[in-house]
């Protein structure tokens, strides 16, 4: 079946007929206090329906509060009587004023601190001794505990935007409370400027303290100074400095071209020492310069020439084989013998020679470049002595320079508490904190309040908050009220909670204009009636609930006993019966029947007799005197009415009166009671679910519809029954319109 609309659109029983289709419902989970929370429909309902409520709770906070101020006004207003100090930070200099500025943020934090400062326990201890605070009455009254009642009682508050402070007594007693307030305000005064001066005091030691630690340094750094200044070391400290420069940037340079020279001669005895190891040593030219200038050899190379030219003469003349020949030969071979013997000496003295040139240059370089790195490790080390003589010079010049600047300024504070202290000196120890000019004075002192202007009450904050506590207390109570209220009233209570359609709403007996005798026969005791008119529209929306098929046999039920499920099965009965359909209604309770008294007449063999087998259905039916409408009592009442009601009997009963009747409707029991409507709810088409507003809760509504939908029970719907009309509900003005179109539709 489908959901019918069962909040913004539900279905009044006076307004126009909506057709319901087929769904599968579905309850929400959680307690009544779940679903969607309250709308603003909701609580506008509320706040119509309790508005009489909510008017009494607020006219009588009114009443109360402004009562209550009157009285207050009249017998014990209280009075306040307020003095202000002024909070004035000296200056950073008394001999230069002006000359530094405060920031509001600092005289803020300077006004905060001077506040909390003047709350110490020695300002209420100097003040309970004023003799205008002694002769108070409240002074007697509360005399051992004075120092206490003071701290409470006076209320220190730092004005904003402002370099005052506030202190206020407010009491009964309006003639003493500026007498006590001036006490503690005169006491303030005294106590900060006692502090003042006990400051001033101790940063003159602390200061003179100061500048004579800062002086013995001062002359002990001149003294360092006129040291280094007159060794001999440091005399021309600046042109040394520059002598040093240009000597290193030398030494530099000379280094520089020394170690070039020694990468030269470390190349030459490395090609040297190659070309030995090679035998290519002969190619140098200095060696080959000795070979050609080496006289002996010059004197055995002219013999071998002379010995040659001999020997092609002889051999010319005697032929190769001659004696003479042989001989020449023989001295050609001596003399080759001797230069190549020859030379070879030369070239070793030559080789010889070179290696020791090569050595000797190689170490000559390697000392140039040791003695000259000497030389700059010096220069080097003088010039870091000097620049070390003249930074810490430097250094101490500027060491001694911040302690003058250091010694001037704490003169200068000096100076400043000596002025400021000065009164204090020449008055002597007994006036020492009049003379001086303490960060906080008296600004205005405390007078008498008016007798007709109490600081409290104000009409102005009570009146106002009186209107405010009596809506809060209104609004407050009626929603705790309605909210604490757990049972189901409107239909937005199912329609927050219980997932099931709305199939209509039956209007309470007590909010009709018609006096009908019996409300199970509203229909045809009054059928021109808002009820009757109810009826119509739940039966209209159970024909439209699904096809004609399944729908034959309806289950009337509901949580609890007395929620009136008769009710709403015989008018259910009479509209359907009137509006030409064939009805059956079956007494199904058998444990509190109520059929067979609204109709004595009828067969009292019923639907038990039927069951067990002693009769046939259609012989317990009895006619009534409504055309269309027959009825069947329950019969004798059985010791086992849940086996009858899910017996195969009770299933060919209503197979059969569905097959000959357009509608069966069964009145069943309760749910939450006897098992006997749920058995019964799995054999008929569908079930209704009657509620009684304002009498079945949420929390039963939901357990039945779980109950019936867990078991497979096709539930057509919810017949909301017995719903009031009250203010801020739902039917006043429909009945109100209703009866106006049935007077305006009456022929005259």
């Amino acid at each position: 079946m489908t959901m019918i609309p069962t909040h913004e659109q539900t279905p009044h029983p006076l307004g126009p007929v909506r057709a319901p289709a087929e769904i599968i419902p579905r309850i929400p989970s959680g307690g009544p206090g779940g679903g969607g929370g309250l709308t603003p429909r909701d609580i506008w309902r509320i706040i119509r329906k309790r508005k009489g409520l909510i008017i009494t709770t607020f006219l009588v906070c009114v009443a109360v509060v402004i009562t209550g101020t009157g009285l207050w006004w009249y017998f014990a207003p209280l009075y306040t009587a307020k003095a202000y100090l002024i909070v004035s930070p000296p200056p950073a200099s008394i001999l230069r004023p002006g000359e530094t500025m405060y920031g509001r943020d600092i005289m803020e934090r300077y006004q905060q601190t001077q506040a909390e400062l003047i709350q110490h326990q020695d300002v209420f201890i100097d003040a309970a001794k004023n003799e205008n605070l002694r002769r108070t009455k409240w002074y007697q009254k509360h005399k051992k505990d004075i120092i206490k009642e003071l701290r409470e009682e006076i209320k220190f508050s730092v004005l904003p935007n402002v370099n005052l402070i506030e202190l206020s007594m407010t009491g009964l007693n309006r003639t003493e409370l500026a007498d006590i307030v001036n006490a503690v305000a005169d006491s303030c005064v005294r106590f900060a400027r006692r502090s003042t001066l006990a400051r001033h005091r101790e940063e003159i030691d602390k200061l003179s303290a100061a500048r004579d630690r800062a002086q013995r340094r001062l002359e002990a750094i001149r003294r360092e100074i006129a040291r280094l200044r007159s060794t001999s070391r440091a005399a021309g400290m600046q042109e040394r400095r520059n002598i040093v420069t240009i000597k290193i940037q030398l030494l530099i340079q000379q280094l520089s071209e020394a170690q070039t020279n020694l990468a030269e001669a470390q190349a030459a005895y490395n090609a040297f020492q190659e070309a030995v190891k090679n035998n290519t040593i002969e190619q140098d030219p200095q060696i080959v310069q000795a070979l050609e200038f080496d006289r002996t050899l010059i004197m055995l190379k002219a013999k071998l020439s002379e010995l040659e030219t001999n020997l092609y003469n002889a051999t010319e003349k005697f032929g190769p084989e001659h004696r003479t020949v042989k001989t020449i030969e023989g001295l050609i071979k001596a003399v080759k013998k001797q230069i190549e013997d020859r030379r070879k000496e030369v070239i070793k003295v030559q080789v010889s020679f070179l290696k020791q040139m090569r050595e000797s240059e190689l170490a000559a370089a390697q000392q140039q470049v040791l003695r000259l790195q000497s030389l700059f490790e010096e220069a080097k080390a003088e010039a870091r002595d000097l620049e070390d003589t003249l930074g810490r010079l430097a250094a101490l010049e500027e060491d001694a320079k911040t302690l003058q600047d250091h010694i001037k300024v704490i003169d200068a504070r000096l100076e400043d508490l000596q002025v400021l202290s000065s009164p204090a000196r020449a008055a002597g120890a007994g006036a020492a904190e009049e003379a001086i000019v303490g960060p906080v004075n008296i600004g205005y002192r405390a007078a008498e309040p008016l007798p007709n202007n109490p600081s409290q009450p104000k009409w102005s904050i009570m009146v106002p908050l009186g209107i405010v506590l009596g809506l809060m207390l209104g609004f407050g109570l009626a929603f705790l009220l309605e909210l604490s209220d757990t049972s189901v009233k409107t239909p937005s209570d199912l329609a927050r909670r219980i997932d099931l359609p709305l199939l209509g709403m039956i209007p309470h007996a007590d909010d009709l204009d018609e006096e009908i005798e019996d409300f199970r026969r509203a229909v045809l005791l009054a059928p021109q009636s808002p009820v009757a008119e109810a009826f119509r529209q739940v039966r209209t929306n159970l024909l439209f609930s699904g096809p004609a098929q399944r729908r034959r046999s309806i289950l009337i039920t509901s949580p609890a006993p007395g929620d009136g499920r008769t009710t709403v099965v015989m008018n259910l009965a009479a509209s359907a019966a009137l509006a030409g359909m064939k009805v059956l209604v079956v007494d199904a309770n058998f444990r509190r029947p109520a059929i067979g008294d609204m109709f004595p007449q009828a067969n009292q063999a019923g639907l038990s007799s039927v069951l067990v087998g002693q009769a046939t259905w259609r012989e317990v039916v009895s006619a009534t005197d409504v055309s269309n409408l027959s009825v069947i009592t329950s019969g004798p009442l059985p010791p086992n009415p849940a086996e009858l009601l899910g017996s195969d009997a009770m299933r060919q009963f209503i197979s059969e009166a569905s097959a000959e009747y357009d509608q069966v409707l069964f009145d069943g029991s309760p749910l939450m009671v006897v098992s006997d409507a749920v058995i019964l709810s799995t054999q008929v088409d569908g079930v209704v679910l009657v509620v009684r507003a304002g009498q079945n809760s949420v929390g039963i509504v939901q357990r039945s519809a779980e109950r019936l939908i867990r078991i497979g029970a096709h539930v057509f719907g919810i017949v909301l029954e017995a719903v009031r009309s009250m203010g801020g509900g739902y039917l006043r003005k429909n009945y109100e319109t209703f009866y106006e179109y049935q007077e305006k539709s009456l022929p005259e």
